[in-house]
């Protein structure tokens, strides 16, 4: 992948972490996938979140819906949709095991 990683493929820790389902207070998990920071201000993820999700932290933990996501997906088609559409996979499949992600912030 280009912009997000399992986690034995992180060479740092500078990242923010996408979890399948409602976290569960332990950072880390094998199942998430890891975008540095750089890259997610960089695909421009960073600022579309701002936009889009009321509560979005970079600093904390996040839930995101499929209302939301496809939100996010709409502005991102401008500037990210790359990054989104190397994590499309990855996103149904939390929607259709949990119903959400959540994104923990650096």
């Amino acid at each position: 992948m280009r912009y997000f990683y399992r986690k034995n493929e992180l060479s740092g820790t500078d990242c923010h972490e996408f979890f399948s389902g409602k976290w569960n207070g332990i950072f880390w998990n094998e199942g998430s996938l890891y975008i540095y920071d750089d890259d997610f201000r960089q695909t421009g993820l960073r600022h579309i979140l701002a936009k889009t999700v009321e509560d979005y932290s970079p600093y904390d933990a996040t839930e995101i819906y499929p209302d939301d996501w496809e939100e996010i997906c709409v502005i991102a088609r401008l500037t990210a949709e790359d990054a989104l559409n190397e994590i499309a996979p990855w996103v149904k499949r939390a929607f259709d095991e949990h119903g959400m992600f959540t994104i923990l912030g650096i």
